[in-house]
């Protein structure tokens, strides 16, 4: 029992010092970049270069904040004591998270599908994890697939499993890139979204306190020429706790 306390404290302060180091050297560069806008718009001479450092200084701030947001959920997912699991239900988690992007993949011309489950699809889980798993996902998918793009959320249950998944009609992640693309701050060559390389780190992690596989393959359609992505969650189902079984 000691032996396990010191290992849960042990994990607990190795998540702390990560978390620490991590926002330390991300929040340095959009740091910096808010203060020079703000002192540019000190400095601008008419109302329209004001404004248009204030925009800039507005943009910066909400990347910083989502950077922030980011790493907080990366530090709760990497706490194992911060992990409850129980009787959840994905299908209806991924139904009402897919609706809440609803209006942004509509401004984008993007169409957004939910194809669900004709039942309940019940895993051990934690829900607010697993509606931020599923917000990384779609937010990742609206961010690199081309306006006028399709995006599809399913789930389903097959051969004992409950399966989430996420595909669009989008650049696609080579093959040589699908296992670095999990690492924190990681971002593919090229890539021009604003993203911060967090959103498929927190899916790893949230995956594996779920004791879950995430797999990541293409998925070609007759809607784009792109090779497109299916990202695949395959989570064991819902089983009663030992002494329920007993009772």
């Amino acid at each position: 029992a000691m032996n396990d306390l010191l290992d849960r404290l042990s994990a607990n302060v190795q998540a702390q010092r990560r978390f620490v180091a991590d926002a330390a050297h991300q929040l340095k560069t959009p740091l910096a970049g808010l203060r020079t806008q703000a002192e540019l718009a000190l400095r601008d001479a008419s109302p329209e270069e004001m404004q248009s450092s204030l925009r800039q200084l507005v943009t910066g701030s909400e990347r910083a904040t989502r950077l922030v947001n980011q790493l907080l959920l990366l530090a709760r997912a990497e706490n194992p004591s911060a992990i409850g699991l129980t009787r959840t239900d994905i299908n209806a988690i991924a139904y009402e998270q897919t609706m809440h992007w609803v209006p942004l993949a509509l401004s984008l011309n993007t169409d957004l599908g939910f194809e669900g489950a004709d039942t309940p699809v019940e895993i051990n889980g934690n829900p607010l994890l697993l509606a931020e798993l599923l917000n990384n996902l779609v937010d990742n998918a609206l961010r690199y697939t081309p306006r006028g793009g399709h995006i599809t959320v399913r789930v389903l249950q097959a051969d004992g499993q409950g399966i989430l998944e996420v595909e669009d009609s989008g650049p696609g992640i080579a093959p040589d890139e699908r296992e670095r693309v999990f690492d924190r701050f990681y971002r593919v060559l090229g890539t021009t979204s604003d993203g911060s390389g967090l959103g498929l780190a927190i899916v790893r992690e949230i995956t594996q306190k779920h004791q879950a596989n995430v797999e990541i393959g293409d998925h070609p359609t007759e809607h784009s020429d792109l090779p497109g992505t299916r990202i695949r969650v395959v989570f064991p189902l819902y089983t009663p706790p030992p002494d329920t079984l007993d009772s």
